[in-house]
């Protein structure tokens, strides 16, 4: 009788290491970084870029880029984001992001938003972006791009009232970078103006 219940503790014990032990090899899943939201998460040159995404505006052509600057230095940081879609789509994006946190891409915000044009992007696809910060390695990563379907991401959402461009930025859309709220074409008529 004894040696029945010796065994059975023993078997007891080494069936308990044996199916504890994969946890002494295997790396602990809560220890790995993600982004804990539909953004991503990018650090270069001193800029932590926090769940950064392209939402499109009314018209599906536009995209506003959202994300939280931090940056921990004393002096502003100037960011550079360069985009590209299938090896069609070319977009470039400046960012300064000053000491402290600064949310970009909020209409209601203190920062004006920045779309850019891409060609043939559409909501649920990525977009590769490389990271530039002046003395710092380029960081390559993808970014999400989204629509206002979630209602967390409406309020990103820029209106076709917004966005105003002229027949030029029309037709050659690629690459060009946005200012919400500016008449692309008051400026274009100063300058025949002026001329």
């Amino acid at each position: 009788m004894k040696l029945r219940t010796v065994s059975a503790i023993v078997l007891a014990a080494g069936l308990t290491v044996g199916a504890s032990g994969c946890s002494l090899i295997a790396p602990v899943a809560t220890s790995i970084p993600y982004a804990p939201s539909d953004g991503i998460d990018v650090s270069v040159g001193g800029a932590d870029v926090r769940n950064m995404m392209l939402i499109a505006d009314e018209s599906g052509e536009n995209f506003n880029v959202v994300f939280t600057g931090v940056n921990i230095g004393s002096s502003d940081i100037e960011l550079t984001v360069n985009m590209e879609h299938g090896g069609s789509g070319f977009a470039s994006a400046d960012f300064t992001i000053e000491p402290g946190t600064t949310l970009f891409g909020d209409p209601e915000g203190d920062e004006e938003p920045t779309l850019v044009t891409l060609d043939d992007v559409q909501p649920g696809e990525t977009v590769t972006a490389f990271f530039q910060v002046a003395g710092a390695d380029e960081v390559e990563h993808n970014i999400p791009v989204l629509d206002g379907t979630l209602q967390e991401y409406r309020d990103f959402v820029i209106s076709d009232s917004e966005v105003s461009m002229d027949s030029d930025e029309e037709e050659s859309s690629s690459g060009t970078v946005i200012e919400p709220g500016v008449d692309q074409d008051a400026g274009t008529a100063e300058e025949n103006d002026n001329s």
